[in-house]
């Protein structure tokens, strides 16, 4: 048989190196397995459970042990035949079916686990053989190498190159990484494992890193290593498969919906890596198995170093190595890696809407305007695909009644967070009545009609979605209402939401609404102050004085000097930093004292002059006119003296130095 001819030479040969006492069940194993081959011929109908063409399973699973037992040895001199042997079946694609932890019995399955196992012998030839046939049983057609197997043959080359103390098999091992990803990825493109790769150039791997083994020798050796092995399975079409080994297919990046049943096997493991199977749809296992093998090298490129050892040099090798190999898939990645982007981003963003919202809302405030109002708000220029997706999800979104309502709360009614609520309703009205007159836009009449008529449905599902929760809280009377974004907080807490210094103190919506009343004026008194407070912040952009006095009068801060300046330090979201300066320099009465505070607001001791003046500049610009510098720099210089009364013999050369 085919594969006799091949395992032939390589039993004798372990026969021959072994040593009786301490290999002889080797031996006895390689001898039947031996006497079995002479027995067997090609069968027309080939087992589709053998791991070996040609055979059956049991008979393949008998004259591959001593394989096995060979690589289980760690003695180099059997190790390398059975390599050999390994290398030419899957190179000759003689071994075929699926290698993955969720057929942990399996032969071929220990065999990997060998072969990885025995290239930490640390003999530099049996590096090479392992490299070899780890990347032969990738770039075999006929075996799919899944999940956690195929990352611990990753990690296996990987160490190699952390490992090895020969400069040309460090390379080898760059190369045989490189060519694994491109492998994985150009087969996750095509959703098929009989693909064509070209191979990688390792004179362009070393371009940045690795630059002392880059050697002419080195480099020719190893291009060779790679090219024979990348090309040794060609030309052997009739043993490839006919049909590519997938599950269900991508379609427009989205997945097919399954039965909802559990997986089990490589599934679970690969749930434990990272690569979530939800239960309404399953990607296909090629491309699973390059989403997970990306995810792993971004975990390997964030490895963090010990406190013991902060300048640990082969985690540096290896996260640079990574972080290659993301450059690799990068750079020829096609369609699967830039196509539907805005599809997949609102997916997950739903899925953190809708189900971690009350932990995440920091989060959310800043994904929201960048993922969803950014898109929607463009009204001239806006791509069909991405608008329109963006237009799905907010349907999604607005079709929730306590999601709509949790967002006006936590977020519209909230002084430090973006007015989401607001922005959506403003975005999907000027959408909804189409690009002004005159106006040149690159949609056509079709595509404006279709965003007109999604803008109106969500418009509709918004109020629609606000009656049903009012609605279920009249209905509900004193019962138990909907979750709501945030964690408990008492009505209490509501009732004291202004804080002494003007601002408005954290508050969150209680899940558990013992007030209905109470509740809606709280947040109406929220929302009232929040725009007030808006006003007043830009009224203050434009005119520093009058916006000052606006927040006074309506209690926003209050009408000290020291509470101004504690105002201006916190910075509150919307204030111009230009203009915090230019009011600072101000000559009238009140402005200069609420300077004078906001200078001694400030401790300086210890500081180096020219660390403390950055830190006090890093809250305001300096205003453009000569004389407001000076009455800024003379107070900081005075402050400066005052906490470091043995810097300078003068505030006056502290001051001349400032200014300076």
């Amino acid at each position: 048989s085919r594969c006799g001819r091949v395992l032939g030479p390589s039993l004798d040969k372990i026969v021959k190196n072994a040593a009786w006492r301490k290999h002889s069940h080797i031996v006895s194993s390689c001898k039947s397995a031996l006497d079995k081959l002479d027995t067997l011929s090609d069968s027309a109908l080939s087992d589709p459970s053998s791991p070996l063409l040609g055979l059956s399973s049991s008979d393949a699973d008998f004259v591959l042990n001593p394989i096995l037992l060979a690589l289980d040895s760690n003695y180099a001199k059997l190790a390398d035949p059975a390599l050999e042997s390994l290398f030419k079946l899957f190179s000759l694609g003689l071994v075929r079916g699926e290698i993955g932890s969720n057929i942990p019995n399996s032969i071929l399955y220990k065999i990997v686990q060998s072969v990885c196992k025995v290239g930490g012998i640390g003999d530099e030839s049996i590096e090479l053989a392992v490299l070899r046939v780890l990347l032969s049983a990738v770039r075999c057609p006929c075996v799919l190498i899944r999940g956690d197997c195929l990352l611990h043959v990753i990690r296996t080359c990987y160490n190699v190159y952390l490992s090895a103390l020969n400069g040309t098999n460090q390379v080898c091992a760059k190369s045989v990484l490189a060519q694994i990803v491109l492998i994985v990825f150009t087969r996750a493109e095509e959703d098929s494992m009989d693909v064509s790769t070209k191979t990688v150039p390792v004179s362009e791997l070393l371009e940045f890193t690795d630059k002392n083994l880059n050697e002419g020798s080195s480099i020719y050796y190893c291009q060779n290593f790679v090219s024979e092995v990348v090309n040794a399975s060609e030309g052997v079409p009739d043993l490839k498969f006919s049909q590519p080994i997938t599950g269900p297919e991508l379609q427009n990046g989205e997945s097919k919906v399954s039965n909802g049943e559990e997986k089990d096997g490589v599934e679970e493991e690969e749930t434990k890596e990272g690569v979530e199977s939800s239960s309404d749809g399953v990607t296909s296992k090629i491309r699973e198995d390059g989403f997970l093998v990306f995810k792993y090298l971004c975990k390997l490129s964030m490895k963090f170093s010990s406190q013991e050892n902060p300048d640990d040099e082969i985690l540096l090798r290896g996260k640079t190595v990574s972080l290659e190999l993301l450059k690799v898939i990068m750079n020829n990645g096609g369609s699967i890696w830039h196509t539907n982007e805005r599809q997949l981003l609102c997916s997950i963003f739903m899925s953190l809407i809708t189900k971690y919202r009350s932990g995440l809302k920091a989060e959310i405030g800043i994904f929201f305007p960048m993922l969803i109002l950014r898109v929607l708000e463009n009204i001239l220029q806006p791509s069909f695909v991405q608008k329109m997706t963006v237009l799905n999800l907010l349907e999604k979104i607005v079709g929730d009644p306590q999601i709509i309502i949790d967002i006006f709360v936590n977020y519209d009614c909230d002084v430090d967070s973006p007015n989401i609520f607001e922005r959506i309703v403003n975005g999907l009205l000027k959408t909804a009545l189409g690009p002004p007159s005159g106006s040149t836009t690159t949609l056509s009449a079709v595509q404006d009609v279709t965003f007109r008529h999604e803008s109106v449905k969500c418009l509709v599902g918004i109020i629609k979605s606000m009656g049903a929760w009012m609605d279920g809280q009249l209905k509900i009377g004193h019962s138990d209402s909907p979750k709501s974004f945030e964690n408990d907080t008492s009505a209490e807490s509501h009732s004291t939401s202004t804080a002494e210094d003007g601002t408005l103190a954290d508050c969150e919506l209680h899940p558990e609404m013992n007030s209905e009343l109470s509740d809606a004026a709280t947040v109406e008194q929220r929302r009232a102050y929040k725009i007030e407070l808006l006003k007043g912040v830009s009224l203050f952009n434009r005119k520093p004085s009058k916006g000052i006095e606006f927040l006074i009068n309506t209690r926003k801060v209050g009408n000290t000097p020291e509470e101004v300046a504690s105002f201006l330090k916190k910075n509150t979201t919307g204030l111009n930093e230009t203009m915090i300066g230019d009011y600072l320099g101000e000559r009238e009465e009140f402005a200069l004292k609420v300077m004078h505070a906001y200078v001694d607001s400030f401790n300086f001791k210890s500081m180096d002059f020219g660390e403390a003046i950055r830190f006090f500049l890093r809250g305001f610009r300096l205003p453009g006119e000569a004389q407001k510098i000076d009455r800024i720099m003379e107070k900081f210089a005075e402050r400066y003296c005052k906490c470091n009364p043995n810097s300078f013999t003068s505030a006056d050369t502290a001051y001349v130095l400032a200014y300076s």
